[in-house]
């Protein structure tokens, strides 16, 4: 059984589901996606990820909507989050391909596979998980 949960919220269904492929290959992972921003709270308190990975711009709440949403949740206050976003270019001067921007850290989706990857693991390991 995959011991580590990651849910993915972001409204570009075949990118979720690429992104999930690739992380559910890569590692000892359960991953979960939602397309439809207005359910990713309802989705987190149910899945209880261990990493929320969350896109910048969706239809309906943003991504800064939904991790305001979680820090004002008891249940899921602490959980890890990582932005996904295509606003943002690769930045060469970033440490392990992520930039951290109001305390988040940011990584682009033109990122290759193993930087995003690199940034999940990270997290991952600062959550102790």
């Amino acid at each position: 059984m995959r011991s580590t949960r990651i849910l993915i919220i972001d409204d570009e269904p075949d990118f979720t589901e690429l992104l999930k492929a690739n992380l559910v290959e890569a590692g000892d992972f359960l991953v979960r996606t939602v397309n439809d921003s207005d359910h990713a709270v309802q989705a987190a308190r149910e899945f209880r990820p261990h990493l929320c990975i969350v896109d910048v711009v969706m239809p309906g709440m943003d991504g800064g909507d939904i991790v305001a949403k979680f820090r004002d949740d008891p249940v899921l206050s602490q959980m890890p989050v990582m932005m996904l976003t295509a606003l943002v270019e690769e930045n060469p001067d970033s440490i392990d391909g992520e930039t951290v921007t109001g305390g988040l850290p940011f990584v682009s989706k033109t990122s290759d596979f193993e930087t995003i990857l690199a940034c999940v693991e990270k997290h991952l390991e600062e959550a102790g998980k």
